[in-house]
């Protein structure tokens, strides 16, 4: 097994690219603050043995890519170190599918960490890879991107979504955790949308209660996070309009942004998982997807 069993570690994808270093850094931070090992992890594809020429093809490229990635892996590692030199600091160099490695992984540990670049237009450019972790991964998962004026964790707060669903229960264990870590405190936002008139028999005059519902579902959604996290001081904001537009609108005044994998509107019923798609590719700063434990796997 990759990493121990007591899912503390926190598992960073490393490729050689300037944004998976980025990401490693962040993660440092991160472990630092939560006294929790790092793992860099480099993963050598795999080719196909169907094919005999393939496979001797295969036999000679294999040793070349692993020392290339045993290399990357180490200058990595002295990064960190440099950084952050009381750091737990693990290395592991393994075969098969970056995509399919790391979601193994995100069995055994407590949160994987992948880097990823900035478009011409603000948006990230992610790969297949980061996709199929960030949707598949049994522990949470942080989509990094870099930040120019704030690379590493500060002292802005997390911003984390709130709908009353299962994975966005999993988020706001995680953002209080973190956020007593790092010492700063939470946005807890929760958006909400008009019902459908069609299938609602709600008038206009209404909707201060409706308002009102939505305060109460936030206030029952943090109640005991406070008394179990004293020092993190919060702030809510209950706020009519799309989930992802609100969360990206106070997404400017956060270091970290946490929502759930899938989420649920409790007056129209609609899961909403293209939420945590439009954050990771608009955010202008880190995301971190998480998922219910029994959604898990």
């Amino acid at each position: 097994m990759i990493t121990p069993a007591n899912h503390q570690s926190i598992v960073v994808g490393i490729d050689g690219t300037a944004g998976a270093l980025g990401a490693a850094r962040w993660a440092a931070e991160l472990a630092a603050h939560q006294r929790v090992p790092l793992v860099l992890l480099s993963v050598v594809p795999a080719l196909d043995y169907r094919l005999t020429a393939g496979a001797w093809t295969e036999s000679e490229l294999l040793p070349q890519l692993r020392t290339a990635a045993e290399r990357k892996i180490e200058e990595a590692a002295a990064a960190m170190r440099h950084g952050q030199p009381e750091l737990d600091i693990r290395r592991f160099v393994v075969y098969g599918i970056p995509a399919r490695k790391l979601i193994e992984i995100s069995a055994s540990a407590k949160l994987i960490v992948m880097g990823s670049t900035a478009s011409r237009l603000g948006t990230l450019l992610l790969g297949s890879t980061v996709l199929s972790v960030a949707n598949n991964a049994e522990c949470p998962v942080a989509v990094w991107r870099h930040d120019g004026d704030h690379p590493w964790p500060d002292r802005r707060p997390l911003l984390v979504g709130v709908d009353g669903s299962p994975d966005s229960e999993s988020a706001i264990g995680h953002a209080f955790e973190l956020a007593a870590a790092l010492g700063v405190g939470i946005i807890a936002v929760h958006a909400w949308t008009e019902p459908d008139l069609l299938e609602w028999t709600v008038v206009p005059d209404s909707w201060p209660m409706l308002a009102a519902q939505e305060r109460e579902l936030l206030a029952e959604r943090l109640a005991g996070w406070g008394e179990k996290f004293p020092e993190v001081e919060v702030t809510r904001v209950v706020q009519k309009g799309a989930t992802a537009e609100v969360l990206l609108e106070h997404a400017a005044d956060a270091q970290l942004v946490l929502t759930g994998s899938h989420g649920h509107n409790r007056l129209v019923g609609m899961l909403a998982g293209s939420t945590s798609q439009n954050l990771l590719h608009h955010a202008p700063c880190p995301v971190v997807i998480c998922r219910a434990p029994e959604r898990r796997g």
